[in-house]
């Protein structure tokens, strides 16, 4: 079989740390205790109509209040270090090499330490 009838899917390279199109930084709206963090994505891909999102995020050091609904989120951090606090008062700190899942109706404050960039896939449920 040639080449150019093969129907073999092809593996591609969606993004890249070094190359994501990251925005410039934006103040977010739920910013907490006198902080300032700012933040911009790089979705490299949707599939599925919406199920599954993939991509870079970065953001500056903050407190903010997120919460996932709809999506399980999991998180695969590259650079810095945060810690996740639910709304219940457990926390989870994180930092480079921590892959973390943030479920489905999961709601709290994100305390990012210092500069933070993860790559995301989010599956909607």
């Amino acid at each position: 079989m040639s080449a150019e009838t093969s129907t073999m899917p092809q593996v591609q390279i969606l993004s890249s740390v070094g190359t994501a199109l990251l925005a410039d930084l934006v103040l977010k709206p739920t910013a907490l205790n006198g902080t300032t963090p700012s933040d911009a994505t790089d979705n490299a891909i949707t599939l599925n109509a919406g199920t599954v999102d993939i991509g870079f995020w970065a953001c500056s050091p903050g407190t903010f209040k997120t919460a996932r609904n709809g999506v399980n989120e999991v998180i695969l951090v590259l650079e810095g270090s945060g810690t996740l606090v639910a709304d219940t008062g457990e926390r989870v700190d994180h930092a480079v090499g921590d892959m973390v899942l943030i479920p489905n109706g999961w709601s709290g404050v994100w305390e990012i330490h210092e500069q933070f960039k993860k790559q995301y896939i989010t599956l909607s449920v």
